[in-house]
């Protein structure tokens, strides 16, 4: 295993979910099962795998304690050090990043807490490393969702948001990024961009996952540029467009940082290691073939993208994203894999969960829970401190934590919050049960939210 001491990794999990309040008033996002462990387990363990020895992880400062205690339990080898910042949930990514500052010395990795990929990382990180790269990002296919996959509570099926990523098929190169929802019927590039780059694809069925690698001189740029928020909506487009700009006059070291716009001043901080520049300049490497122009055309900004095909990757960041991890992570995630020891979820059934039940199919039980006798229970996750009572069905459904329910109920393809009690002779289907939220015995519900409207309110 390589020890990646050039990099940092950093978790972003202060994300509130804002796509999915229906689950997260009652639980933070990070924390959400899948699989019956907490979301942030996977981006944890596909950096322990993948020789990262230490992790940063972005939390809200009222979830930290929270997310310290789940990831004792996790037995991850990785050393984590949990930073809560007040009012994380409410700031972008960069603001998040830009805030933790002085914790960063390096280049770093940045992943998102609700990505969940079996990939492997070493392939990006050494094409970052091949072109010292500015950024580089990982691009996964859109996962594909079953016709006849249905998400609890919804009544429609969920439009994904889609990504525009332009890549050079020969180079790599990231040269174009923006979300669909931007422009209204045409996409324009500029003629500085059309005159580098003759042949270039527009990819609309790639995801951006939301995961970056960042060399540490666009830290140093977004530190004292504070107009950026986001990673994904502001900051990577601008410095994915920059590469193809000058510096409008030549910088040198007595020139006042103070006395120029940042913003545009971008190349103040682009600047390349002299042994770096020595190095390309004496290679014969160059990364194109329709010139006599020096390797890169003499950027000094180099974008990238890596897509990885033939793995299995999405953004638990909607209801329907987060059902269909539940749905095929047992399948998928270890399938073809040569990591597999290392890649293995935890136990299906916990050691101190008591079953009785002699029907149960390709279903996990977690600490403490009970199922009784005479129920039947097919494809599902069972959470902690909960109970099934006897002469009840479930199928393909998530049962969060402290869930009861009791005798005679059917539920199937439903998500159960956490604290839930679902009463004698219910019938659910297609539901989704809010946090605490009561279901009264002998009710029959079909493609319902069912919680207090004001638990989602966002105060």
């Amino acid at each position: 295993m390589i020890h990646h001491n050039e990099f940092q990794a950093i978790v972003l999990a202060g994300g509130k979910g804002s796509r999915m309040t229906e689950l997260t008033a009652g639980t933070p996002k990070c924390l959400l099962p899948i699989a019956n462990v907490p979301m942030i387990w996977y981006p944890l363990q596909i950096l322990e795998r993948s020789g990262f020895k230490e992790a940063i992880v972005i939390v809200s400062e009222p979830t930290k304690s929270d997310v310290s205690a789940a990831l004792d339990k996790l037995g991850l080898k990785i050393k984590i050090e949990i930073v809560g910042i007040p009012g994380a949930e409410d700031l972008g990514t960069a603001d998040s990043i830009r805030l933790i500052h002085e914790k960063i010395y390096t280049d770093i990795l940045v992943i998102s807490c609700d990505l969940i990929t079996n990939v492997d990382l070493s392939e990006i990180l050494n094409l970052y490393r091949k072109h010292n790269a500015s950024i580089t990002a990982l691009m996964l296919p859109v996962p594909k969702v079953p016709d006849d996959f249905v998400t609890p509570g919804l009544k429609n099926k969920q439009k994904p948001e889609i990504d525009l990523i332009g890549i050079d098929n020969n180079t790599r190169r990231l040269m174009f990024l923006a979300s669909a929802s931007d422009f209204e019927e045409t996409v324009t590039f500029s003629q500085r961009l059309l005159n580098k780059y003759a042949s270039f694809v527009v990819h609309s069925k790639l995801m951006d996952t939301h995961l970056y690698i960042i060399n540490k001189w666009v830290l140093d740029f977004l530190i004292f540029n504070k107009n950026f928020t986001t990673l994904k909506g502001e900051l990577l487009p601008y410095i994915v467009s920059k590469q193809y700009s000058k510096p409008k006059q030549s910088i040198d070291d007595k020139t006042s940082i103070v006395q120029e716009d940042l913003k545009e001043d971008i190349f103040r901080f682009a600047r390349e290691k002299p042994l770096n520049e020595l190095i390309r300049k004496m290679s014969a490497f160059n990364d194109h073939s329709n010139d006599l122009e020096e390797a890169y055309h003499g950027d000094v900004i180099r974008c990238y993208a890596h897509v990885s095909y033939g793995k299995f990757g999405l953004r638990a960041n909607t209801i329907q994203m987060y059902h269909l991890a539940n749905a095929k992570i047992s399948e998928l995630w270890n399938i073809n894999d040569k990591n597999v020891d290392r890649l293995s979820l935890p136990l299906s059934i916990s050691n101190t969960a008591t079953v009785h039940s002699t029907q149960m199919q390709e279903c996990r039980v977690d600490d403490n829970s009970l199922i009784q006798e005479k129920t039947s229970l097919k494809h599902s996750h069972i959470g902690p401190n909960s109970v099934v009572e006897s002469k009840t069905r479930i199928s393909q459904s998530v049962i969060m934590g402290h869930v009861t329910i009791k005798q005679r109920c059917v539920i199937h393809n439903c998500i159960l919050c956490n604290g839930c009690i679902i009463e004698e002779g219910t019938e659910l289907k297609d539901c989704l049960v809010g946090a605490q939220h009561v279901v009264t015995s002998g009710s029959q519900h079909s493609r319902e939210v069912l919680t207090e409207a004001d638990r989602l309110i966002e105060i």
